[in-house]
């Protein structure tokens, strides 16, 4: 009888959870917080703090209030088709681009430097930057010099010979999660008659072929080797990335810490790469005319390429006008369609589309 009667107690327990408040709490929840304490009269009233502060909520797409369908999450990784290591270029400047972070680059790149006689005179993984010593080479093409260097056997005092310095700079990549790797030469006759000491970088190699064969060089070396080894935790703590997306209900914004050059190359790139069809270019008004829908798949599946429609899609409801704009140091990039703004869904959709795309 005792179990039954423990039984039946734990019934009406179970039952009774609503008298003992719940749906009060289930309302509190939907309400927010509940007022503070009053102490009664005649008793101190402690200080209060709020041990648990419910934040404001920004909501800059003004999606409050509004249905809205949720999608599948964005992947984690950001390597949409293009290859890990490729080198690019625009104009005199040349680069190594890697889908890779620079914490896991650093070590190579020392590594490199190492294995291919380029004494190291400086290291600093904290600014991703590393400076070579003088370096005797002979005269002739940049693979003759590069491979002389390698080689190591040359004498200052030989005749034909050159002093070579490098310089190279890690930085964060366009893309999140990435990098890019710069370097800048310089070269003096051997029996120069100055203090090399008091020479300063310029900014600009001497030697643009023989820059662009050392980039081959750790292009290839890193392509072998980038999987093995360690990681640099000075060098993770180059993260800040130069592409942000700002969100917004009527004008989302996609920002590049890029010159107006590279930040329009990098677009078109983009564009192209993401299989989003441009229409038309106006550079002198800087923007792309573009063919988009907010279903677009960068890349569709066979059927999904027959019954998409094709010409069908290209047609006034679907042309927007991806504009740059140079603003306080950086490139603002705005999606319009007609003669005002596009959606704010959709244009922040294409500048989502844009910002992964970008190297």
């Amino acid at each position: 009888m005792m179990r039954l009667g423990l039984i039946g107690f734990a019934l009406w327990i179970l039952s009774g959870c609503s008298w003992f408040g719940n749906d009060t709490l289930v309302t509190r929840l939907e309400t927010g917080s509940s007022a503070p304490t009053e102490m009664p009269l005649g008793l101190a009233t402690p200080g209060y703090v709020e041990m648990m502060p419910i934040p404001e909520i920004e909501d800059p797409r003004g999606l409050s209030d509004i249905d809205y369908e949720l999608r599948r999450p964005e992947p984690l990784s950001t390597r949409y088709g293009v290859d890990q290591i490729v080198i690019k270029k625009l104009d005199d400047e040349q680069w190594v681009f890697l889908d890779i972070p620079p914490s896991v680059v650093w070590p190579k790149v020392v590594q490199f430097w190492e294995a291919n006689n380029l004494e190291v005179a400086s290291a600093n993984p904290a600014t991703g930057v590393l400076t070579s010593r003088w370096i005797t080479a002979r005269e002739g093409s940049a693979e003759d010099t590069f491979q002389s260097i390698r080689d190591g056997n040359v004498f200052r005092n030989t005749r034909n010979v050159n002093l070579h310095q490098f310089k190279l700079k890690m930085e964060p990549g366009v893309r999140s999660g990435s990098t890019e790797l710069y370097i800048e030469q310089r070269q003096v006759a051997a029996d120069a008659p100055y203090r090399l000491d008091n020479m300063i970088w310029k900014g600009a190699s001497d030697d643009l072929t023989l820059e662009r064969e050392v980039l081959k060089g750790i292009a290839y070396y890193l392509g072998e080797n980038i999987s093995q080894g360690t990681m640099s935790m000075m060098a993770s703590n180059l993260t800040e990335g130069r592409t942000r997306l700002i969100p917004d209900r009527y004008k989302p914004e996609l920002r590049y810490k890029l010159d107006f050059n590279r930040a329009w190359a990098t677009v078109g790139d983009a564009l192209e790469t993401a299989n989003i069809t441009v229409n038309d270019i106006d550079r002198s008004e800087a923007t792309y005319f573009v063919y988009y829908q907010p279903t677009h798949q960068v890349n569709p599946g066979f059927f999904r390429k027959i019954f998409s429609g094709g010409e069908k899609a290209q047609n006034a409801e679907s042309l927007y006008q991806v504009r740059l704009e140079s603003m306080d140091g950086e490139v603002l990039v705005t999606v319009l369609q007609g003669d005002g703004f596009a959606d704010g869904l959709a244009a922040e959709r294409l500048l989502k589309i844009i910002k992964e795309y970008s190297t």
